[in-house]
């Protein structure tokens, strides 16, 4: 063994004095380093892995690194939530950075089948990334070795690779996290590291250093770009389209080492069969040097490579190899396993070595894997020829923000979308031009494009690592469908435009102003109006009302700024008004009479003042993470509300009557007491407005809050039947057992104020649990019912979709003067479900016209009241 030979003595012992490794410990000695190049103890002040780098550290070692090597460009591709600088450094030869543009254009045109590139000229591109889980940090560790080595290794063997290849080294995929992480392992470091895995520093609060500022799991933002994280990384493999990309993680203590090839049926079906050929070809040089040391490894029998927003199967679809590594990890300095003591710098050595093994055996393959490069685009419109189908159709006259969030999306992925110019009628649905866009199959990007728009239902493998349906149009709650005319388009494609476009028409002399709840942006125009201290309106029934260039039909939930009733001079309403609308896309109408042609007039008591509102969220423990990330992120970046977070176990020592509104996402709120309950229970009847998703929802119905009682799990046992099943079928059949994630169908009650601005009665929501509630007996407070045939994308066993069908999927009644909302699934998932992701803004701020009760008699005496008030 050429390393840590004293890590063999920690293996014997719980608890050992702080080991390091020195440089030469990790360092191959076939080559020779430069001595003018600085080491990472020489920045950092300590050796690599003695403690976990923090990331401002690991930015400076870069940027020294930057400035001592002719090697290395480095770029600031962007900055993180937390403003943290992404990096991305483009080492090769000095040579081939003065000529640089001209080898990527040369890089490019293999890629491009319109082009005619020469794969055995153009350079190697490879892609390394490391840890974009912030806790799995073995792999930004191992980047400062790796680094190092590029920069400092001489000999033929490394000039060769440098010659040949441009290495694009991201060394951290999310510095938010990884920050997070190194500040808890470091404050728990003991100098006599502590390797019990009950110890604090195993063991981290919530959020953990795996996620991003806003808890989401970057792993899975590839495709969806919600992120800055996820958009800076994109747009730097659409400039370059690497040969390979390396996707550097951990798992379970108890582990060894994983890489690629995964689970061979659970590969997503837009991946060629030669993925895995040259995938396993870098396999055998990974083997090759973890037997020399002697280490534990394995492959195929653990995860899948089919959600193309993982970093693994993303360049997979795309004419690159994505390779997974997984390391055991040692979640701080030093952890017992099964296998021993795992320690730190033994979790950096692995991913260091494979990070070397990578790049050699790609170099080696360069031929065959820029040949491979080449076919993958040429047969992707070879196969867009042979296909069914010309392309796919996509729009909405209601939301250009809905529409436009998937063009931005659809964009950064280098995929051609064109508007359309003529109408096309698909599945009874008219596409208009100037609302409705075109995304033609013949184009590079085929297989990509398959993969975002794809509705399969039926797959080899149901047994599936992530989701199994993500299909982009749904998400947005679009029209689409596909299209096998020839379609009348637009010569351009659609570029993103540099700011947000508003038609407002205001006028001086209006007597008031109104805009429509349909845009996605819609609640987050009516937050800036109140933070703004303007006196605001909302309508809970439809209205005609006249405007400045004739009528206007105002649908209910639309927002309306009367003159009367401001505090604010006229003037200065109008300004903000004007303001608000074009920052978010709105268009204003300027009304000129109260008295109006159709509907309610301007002065009744259903168009409402709309109060202020003050949000709480219950986080911490017993409560998902992620869903309070999601939560968490639609509020404050897509509606701009100030939202408080609350620990679960200081929710019975907290002033409630400050908060409107509380939100309890999926969890089981297992240390929320009686006494909790009776708290709860009293603020919602005093009239607060309690919202439940998920397992929030589940626990309100056990608390007796909501008035509807989630389906019961037998319900789901009941319909599969095990009594034959051997062994082997195990898997399978939990497989089966469960919904991974997939895209079902909704009814909605369109007349229903939390569906207010829904453009149609069925809505796409995405499903990744059994939950659904029983039909309540009393009426008017069912919103929305599962499809009769509920499954629109993805996975899920024909005994659950019989389960769910016309089951309840959102419930909202009163409760004394408060609201009771539930939701049985995650409305804000990934972020990138914007067409469900305004149900929460209707919690919020439509609950105050959810008049009916769950009680059929409390109902009729709350309508008899609103009467004699009226």
């Amino acid at each position: 063994m050429r390393y840590l030979k004293l890590l063999a003595i920690a293996l014997l012992v719980f608890s050992t004095s702080a080991i390091s490794a020195t440089l030469k410990d990790y360092l191959p000695q076939d080559v020779t380093y430069d001595p003018s190049i600085p080491t990472p103890q020489s920045v950092l002040g300590y050796e690599v892995g003695e403690w976990h780098v923090w990331h401002d550290q690991l930015v400076r070692y870069m940027e020294v690194l930057a400035e001592k090597s002719d090697r290395f460009q480095l770029e600031y591709a962007g900055r993180t939530h937390e403003d943290r600088p992404l990096l991305l450094i483009t080492i090769t030869t000095p040579e081939n950075h003065q000529n640089i543009a001209t080898l990527r254009d040369a890089h490019l045109a293999v890629a491009d089948p319109t082009r005619d590139g020469n794969p055995e000229t153009a350079p190697l591109v490879l892609y390394m990334g490391y840890s974009i889980h912030g806790d799995e940090s073995s792999g930004s560790n191992a980047a400062l070795l790796y680094a190092y080595y590029l920069a400092a290794a001489q000999g033929e063997k490394i000039e060769a690779v440098l010659r040949d290849s441009i290495i694009l080294l991201d060394p951290s995929l999310n510095p938010d996290g990884l920050a997070r992480f190194a500040q808890w392992a470091n404050q728990h470091r003991s100098q006599n590291l502590v390797a019990d895995p009950q110890h604090r520093e195993h063991v981290q609060g919530t959020p953990r250093g795996r996620v991003n500022h806003y808890w989401f799991d970057l792993n899975r933002d590839w495709l969806l770009l919600q992120h800055p994280e996820s958009r800076a990384r994109i747009a730097n493999f659409q400039k370059w389209k690497p040969n390979v990309l390396t996707d550097f993680h951990e798992m379970g203590t108890d582990s060894t080492f994983f890489f690629q090839p995964g689970i061979p049926t659970r590969r997503n079906p837009n991946t060629p069969e030669e993925n895995v050929t040259l995938t396993a070809k870098l396999a055998e040089g990974h083997a090759a040097a973890l037997d020399e040391e002697g280490h534990l490894y394995f492959t195929e029998e653990a995860f899948d490579d089919f959600y193309v927003g993982k970093g693994s199967t993303y360049p997979d679809v795309q004419g690159a190899i994505g390779i997974l590594f997984e390391q055991a990890s040692s979640r701080g300095h030093a952890q017992e396993s099964i296998n021993g003591v795992v320690e730190f710098p033994f979790t950096i050595q692995n991913q260091f070595t494979t990070s070397l093994t990578t790049m050699y055996g790609a170099h080696a393959n360069k031929a065959a894997f820029l040949d491979y490069q080449q076919r993958f685009f040429d047969s992707a419109l070879e196969q867009a020829g042979d296909a069914n189908f010309r392309g796919y159709l996509f729009g909405d006259e209601t939301d250009p923000a809905r529409v436009e969030g998937l063009l931005k999306l659809l964009a950064q992925h280098d995929v051609k979308v064109y508007p359309l110019t003529s109408e096309v009628e698909e599945n009874d649905v008219t596409f208009k031009p100037g609302s409705s866009y075109y995304v033609p199959l013949q184009q590079p990007q085929y297989r990509l494009i398959r993969a975002m728009f794809s509705t399969r239902q039926s797959f080899r493998d149901n047994t599936f690592y992530d989701v199994s349906g993500w299909t982009l149009p749904l998400a947005f709650n679009l029209n689409f469908a596909r299209t096998n005319s020839r379609v009348r388009h637009s010569d351009t494609a659609w570029q993103t435009p540099s700011a947000a476009q508003s038609e407002s028409a205001i006028t001086a002399d209006a007597y008031a102003y109104g805009f429509d709840w349909h845009n996605y942006f819609a609640p987050r125009a009516l937050q800036e109006l109140l933070e703004a201290d303007v006196h605001v309106r909302q309508a809970d029934l439809d209205f005609t009302a006249k405007v400045s260039n004739g009528t206007h039909a105002f649908a209910a939930g639309a927002v309306v700024i009367t003159r009367a009733y401001q505090e604010k001079p006229w003037a200065e309403v109008q300004q903000i008004v004007q303001q608000v609308t074009a920052r978010n896309g709105l268009t204003v109408h300027s009304i000129s009479s109260g008295l109006t042609p159709s509907g309610m007039d301007l002065g009744s008591r259903n168009l409402r003042p709309v109060e202020p509102v003050s949000v709480m969220m219950l986080v911490g423990d017993g409560a998902s993470m992620y869903e309070n990330g999601e939560a968490w992120y639609y509020l404050d970046r897509h509606v701009g509300i100030p939202l408080s977070m609350i620990d679960t176990d200081r929710f019975n020592d907290i002033d409630l009557s400050r908060y409107t509104h509380i939100l309890m996402v999926d969890g089981s709120y297992h240390n929320l007491t009686d006494t909790s309950v009776s708290r709860l229970n009293e603020w919602v009847h005093k009239g607060g407005v309690v919202i439940g998703q998920q397992g929030g929802a589940k626990w309100l119905s056990e608390k007796e809050i909501l008035a509807a009682k989630f389906v019961e799990e037998k319900a789901f046992d009941e319909k599969f039947d095990s009594t034959t099943l051997s062994y082997n079928d195990r898997d399978s059949y939990y497989g089966k057992r469960r919904v991974a994630g997939a895209i079902f169908g909704v009814d909605l009650d369109l007349s229903h104020p939390m569906t207010f601005g829904f453009p149609r009665q069925q809505l796409p929501v995405f499903k990744d649990s059994l939950n659904a509630m029983t039909v309540p007996k009393s009426p008017f407070i069912t919103v929305a019912r599962y499809l009769e045939e509920p499954l629109l994308s993805g996975y899920a066993a024909k005994e659950n979709r019989e389960v769910i069908a016309d089951k309840a999927a959102i419930v909202a009644h009163r409760l004394g003067d408060g609201r009771v909302v539930a939701f049985a699934d995650d409305v804000n998932f990934r972020a990138f479900f914007w067409g469900t992701a305004k149900l929460l803004s209707n919690a919020i701020f439509m609950a105050p016209a959810i008049d009916a009760f769950a009680s059929d008699d409390k109902d009729a005496a709350a309508e008899e009241a609103e009467e004699a008030a009226h």
